[in-house]
């Protein structure tokens, strides 16, 4: 079953605890105006309002992630002195804390996928978010306990937490979006991804040098709650995607399906895999970037604080994510057309992801070797908006790469692929480099203040060495998502199935608001229920 399913189940249930049950008490209060706050709130909650919502959500979650290497020398600084270890082990334990709470999403995103079986998916999605909202306030208290471990238990729990959210969004957006607009929509949800991480630079370099870098996770945690209480409040029935005429199922069609044959199914298919590869590298240099960033601004010696290096980096990944995931998507949809079958999308995706993720590998290794600011910070700037080009292509081009009903479980093994061998490994992996190369391009306490080491002035060749390796690993990327253009017949085809959708993008929005069902807006019509 995949997150559509999960969707369907609560539109066969009418025991009332399900929304068909409570629709029709709906319609019955409706009807004398005896509407109450829930049911209001309920029907103010559309479709796009909920998608807006949920780019907020994202905006949180990434601010989040933002944080620690957004203020790098506080955090340094407090790992060596908490733990005692030695300076040149720094970077390791940073990226350390990084890279548990991939781990932790990355497996939790699995068990988050069963339970929208089993329970209302907003539920799950609003119960996950109190965990996060848990692990921020656990993170923020590690400060004044001077513990790293309690910290490092906040950064894997948050990890756990966000996992529901990220399971369920996507699968709502693509569903829901209007014709034409899919990947536009997607595009402009991950949008809310670089916004948040850039935003979490900032917003930690400010904080933590105000306030205390406790207050960075307390302050987010309070803007969380609202949501956690709207999504919990919020038990809407959800159709799946009206795109073949031909929808209507029951749970019975899918029973049959385990877990372990979508999995054997998809982990076959040459296709997901290349993607798959190519995005785990992909995902593995921007999440170098993302923890070491602002140090290597710093280190290049085109910044002199800390504070200025991570507000540059924060701008300029702000823009390029605002600018060039958005404008990915339409491109794709524009390209693709209104009614394209499955075929043409996913060829338009692989050479947006193809041309896009070359083209930043040149412009990111151009910047490497700038010695003067304004080069650097324009060609920096263009490589991360090309990279983020391609975000809402490549969740298409996974979704076209397995059979129609196991769409959520490929995006599931696919996030867990590209955490595996991508952003997991790779802070842990381009610290430990940077300590090696750049040795003396760590934290000093200099008059009460911790600050970048005045002797990393002559690790400069190092930290640039660092860098280029970590922009060189985007060959991998290029090379798996070309070999799907390059040989299509064995590695390029789309997955097939009985139920297979002839176009992704078809049906009017008209039948789409219908098919939707909310508490305070359940239609009389029973409408078909889309295939995952």
């Amino acid at each position: 079953m995949t997150v559509s399913h999960s969707y369907r189940a609560l539109s066969e249930g009418g025991d009332g605890d399900g929304v068909e049950g409570y629709g029709h008490v709906l319609r019955d209060r409706g009807k004398v105006g005896e509407l109450g706050w829930r049911e209001r709130l309920c029907r103010f909650f559309t479709p796009m309002r909920t998608i807006w919502m949920f780019v907020g959500v994202n905006i949180l979650n990434y601010l989040d992630r933002g944080i620690i290497p957004g203020a790098p020398n506080q955090f340094q600084s407090f790992i060596r002195n908490t733990i005692m270890i030695d300076e040149n082990q720094e970077s390791t334990y940073l990226g350390i804390l990084q890279s548990v709470f991939i781990a932790s999403y990355s497996l939790a995103v699995i068990a988050a996928g069963n339970l929208v079986h089993k329970y209302p998916p907003f539920l799950v999605m609003g119960m996950g978010l109190a965990i996060w909202c848990v692990a921020v306030f656990i993170s923020g208290a590690a400060q004044g306990w001077g513990s790293f471990w309690l910290l490092l238990f906040g950064r894997t729990l948050s990890g756990v937490g966000e996992a529901s959210f990220q399971c369920i969004a996507p699968a709502f957006i693509e569903d829901f979006s209007p014709p034409g607009q899919k990947v536009l929509m997607l595009g402009i949800f991950f949008s809310s991804i670089t916004v948040g991480t850039a935003g979490g630079y900032a917003y930690s370099a400010v904080i933590s040098t105000s306030w205390g870098w406790a207050w960075s996770f307390w302050l987010e945690g309070v803007a969380m709650i609202p949501f956690v209480v709207i999504c919990c409040l919020l038990p809407f029935k959800l159709n799946g995607d009206n795109s073949n005429g031909n929808n209507v199922r029951t749970a019975s069609n899918h029973a049959s399906v385990s877990l372990s044959k979508e999995v054997s199914t998809i982990m076959t298919s040459p296709l997901f895999i290349n993607i798959s590869i190519g995005y785990s590298a992909y995902c593995a240099v921007l999440a170098g970037l993302s923890t070491f960033g602002p140090i290597f601004f710093q280190g290049l010696q085109l910044f002199d604080s800390e504070r200025s290096a991570s507000l540059h980096f924060s701008a300029i990944v702000a823009l390029a994510g605002v600018i060039g995931t958005p404008i990915g998507g339409y491109i794709s949809d524009r390209l693709a057309g209104d009614r394209a079958t499955r075929d043409q999308i996913l060829d338009t995706c692989l050479k947006i992801m193809a041309g896009s993720s070359l083209a930043g590998l040149a412009f990111a290794l151009a910047s490497a070797y700038c010695q003067s600011k304004g080069p650097f910070l324009f060609l920096m700037g263009t490589a991360i908006m090309l990279l983020f080009l391609p975000t809402g292509c490549c969740t298409m081009a996974v979704m076209a790469s397995v059979p129609s009903n196991m769409r959520a479980t490929g995006v599931a093994l696919s996030i867990l692929i590209m955490h595996l061998f991508g952003d997991v490994p790779s802070p842990v992996a381009v610290g430990w480099l940077k300590d090696r190369l750049a040795p003396r391009c760590n934290t000093k306490s200099i008059d009460g203040q911790e600050v970048l080491n005045p002797l990393c002035v002559f690790d400069g060749d190092g930290i640039r060495l660092t860098l280029v390796i970590c922009l060189s690993y985007l060959a991998v990327t290029v090379l798996f998502w070309t070999v799907p253009i390059l040989f299509p017949d064995t590695c390029g085809k789309p997955a097939q199935d009985p139920d297979q959708f002839q176009s992704l993008n078809n049906g009017d929005l008209g039948k789409r608001k219908d098919s939707y069902r909310g508490l305070g807006d359940v239609p009389d019509k029973e409408m078909p229920v889309a295939a995952a």
